[in-house]
């Protein structure tokens, strides 16, 4: 009961355990938003899956509504529309903190054309700037530093306790945690209904 609920939870701690280690820019803003989509797509397969069962509904109504009102929650749905509906993302790279570069250590550029950049988002490579082929490639190697990421907007009460930490990752797990209560709870209370 609730499989496939349970397999959306699983596809999003894989991809918590993907963002805890992306090692650049890019691959942490599709990660993230990758995420917002899965959790999203929990409480639609816990619906879908619920809707035939007795009482289900009723008990779900409630929690409908805790979920809307969650400041975290919200968060997440609506990043989640404005990612898939708008193409806009939460997520905010306020700074790149360079301790060393050294183009030598980088390699050769990856293309005969590309462009060295250093911004907020860190080094990175601009490919055919200035035409419909035009990509940015982060560099990942070449020397150290930092780039520090933010919640635009972000939540900033969870559960009716103020968040000490609202950083994505925190936020992303925070939700994960909460969702996989409620189809805990799903399961356990629906689990002898057939």
């Amino acid at each position: 009961m609730f499989e496939r609920a349970a397999g959306k939870l699983e596809e999003a701690t894989t991809l918590l355990d993907q963002l805890k280690v992306a090692k650049d820019t890019r691959s942490f803003r599709s990660l993230f938003n990758a995420l917002i989509n899965v959790l999203r797509a929990i409480t639609n397969a816990l619906q879908a899956e619920g809707k035939h069962i007795k009482g289900f509904t009723e008990w779900y109504k409630p929690r409908q509504q805790e979920m809307r009102t969650d400041e975290l929650l919200r968060f997440i749905h609506d990043a989640r529309v404005q990612d898939f509906h708008e193409g806009r993302h939460r997520l905010w790279f306020p700074s790149a903190h360079i301790k060393s570069y050294s183009t030598d250590s980088a390699g050769p550029p990856p293309a005969p054309n590309a462009s060295l950049v250093i911004g907020t988002e860190g080094p990175s490579w601009i490919v055919d700037q200035g035409t419909s082929r035009e990509r940015t490639i982060p560099v990942r190697h070449g020397g150290s530093w930092t780039v520090q990421v933010a919640i635009d907007n972000g939540p900033q009460v969870h559960k009716g306790r103020k968040l000490l930490r609202r950083d994505p990752v925190t936020i992303c797990q925070l939700a994960i945690a909460y969702l996989q209560n409620l189809v805990y709870e799903a399961k356990s209370k629906y689990s002898s209904v057939q």
